[in-house]
């Protein structure tokens, strides 16, 4: 005979811990969270956690101003640590970027945020050592950052614990199928669970669990390589999140003296469903950000190279997440397929899948546009305008 609860959560990363902490705080009745390898063990762990606003939708600002917030005063809120350090976020733009780049500071400025765009000489005294070679223009977010996955991810699941969730670490989920009456059945390596809601935020691995109950979810596992340099000795003080546009990288301060270096395109890297078994990234991919970041800073041409790893885009075709209830399956709701953006949108994620459960909606920001059936419809997300057809920023 299975097992019942009233809610499980499917993944343990930093979405699905902040589900099953916001569930079991607002009285959702019995909260199972199932992970199979460890807390913050996949995409969150190796992610740079880059906690910013710029975001050419609404909906995603509103979610990234939501999670920014709840970063600022963690401990309060929460309780443990995330490992955010506000530092600000500085996005270097070409000319064709201006005109979407002015947009989203309107929105943006609109929502209550600190956002302006920044002429040549308004970038140098934030970041005088910035070269600016192909730079036309500047937004800046003086009250963004970075965090760390892993310590948000563990404070989320330890919120979730003190609250009454069941956290069950090894327990991999093989199977999602109608059970009796209205549930739905969550079978795993260590037994079943008819569960009334089950929320799947298991990353690019959701897509086939399911496969079988005829729900189109395409999301591509793409290998995201990242460079761990140490800044020379005579560098000065850290600088702020960098997102170059002209570059298409960013540069990610890391401690004292060292920089987290990435890719800011879903599709740079390859398409591998064997991720978690090398986590080491292609020399081609680390020579490229070292180049980009001696670039973007000439001072840094001899900065030391540290270490390399590779974490996970959990992909859709248009680069946007699926959130919410799915339609034809009542109980089952998905918040996956975030292409690498869903750090920043975890707490505001937590939130949103709770109304979404327990109360049929939410307030928090108008999802959608990230309806799950859109895959099936052909009805993708696509750019307002500006930044090509990706509306990541």
């Amino acid at each position: 005979m299975a097992e019942t609860a009233d809610v499980v959560v499917v993944g343990g990363g930093c979405i699905g811990t902040s589900i099953a902490w916001q569930l079991a705080r607002r009285g959702a009745g019995r909260v199972i969270m199932l992970e199979k390898t460890g807390i913050a063990s996949g995409a969150t762990g190796w992610s740079s956690a880059i906690v910013r606003m710029h975001y050419t939708h609404e909906p995603l600002i509103k979610m990234a101003l939501f999670g920014r917030r709840m970063f600022e005063n963690f401990e309060d809120e929460v309780g443990g640590d995330s490992g955010f350090r506000r530092v600000g976020f500085l996005v270097v733009l070409p000319p064709e970027d201006v005109p979407a780049a002015r947009r989203v500071v309107g929105l943006q400025r609109g929502l209550g945020i600190d956002a302006t765009m920044l002429s040549l000489e308004e970038i140098a005294e934030i970041e005088p050592r910035l070269s600016l070679e192909g730079v036309v223009a500047g937004t800046w977010e003086p009250d963004s950052g970075h965090a760390d996955g892993s310590s948000t991810a563990n404070s989320f699941a330890a919120a979730a614990r003190n609250a009454g969730a069941d956290l069950r670490i090894g327990a991999e989920v093989t199977g999602v199928q109608p059970g009796d009456g209205s549930s739905i059945r969550i079978s795993t390596t260590t037994g079943d669970i008819e569960a009334g809601s089950v929320v799947m935020a298991s990353g690019y691995r959701t897509s086939a669990l399911l496969e079988p109950l005829g729900v189109e979810l395409p999301i591509k596992p793409v290998r995201h390589s990242i460079a761990v340099v140490e800044r020379t000795a005579d560098f000065g003080p850290q600088h702020p999140v960098i997102s170059d546009h002209i570059q298409n990288g960013y540069y990610r301060p890391e401690g004292a003296d060292l920089v987290l270096l990435g890719d800011h395109d879903p599709l740079e890297g390859d398409i591998d469903h064997d991720i978690e078994t090398d986590k080491q990234p292609p020399p081609t991919s680390i020579a490229r950000h070292t180049a980009r970041f001696a670039n973007r800073f000439p001072s840094e041409a001899d900065a030391m190279y540290r270490r390399g790893y590779t974490g996970t885009y959990d992909t859709t075709p248009d680069f946007q997440p699926a959130l919410g209830a799915v339609k034809a399956i009542p109980g089952l709701f998905v918040a996956v397929g975030f292409s690498g953006h869903g750090f920043k949108l975890s707490p505001s994620v937590g939130r949103i899948m709770s109304d979404v459960v327990l109360e049929g909606e939410t307030d928090v920001a108008d999802i959608s546009m990230f309806r799950v059936e859109r895959f099936a419809e052909g009805d993708l997300v696509t750019a307002p305008e500006g930044y090509g057809t990706r509306s990541l920023a």
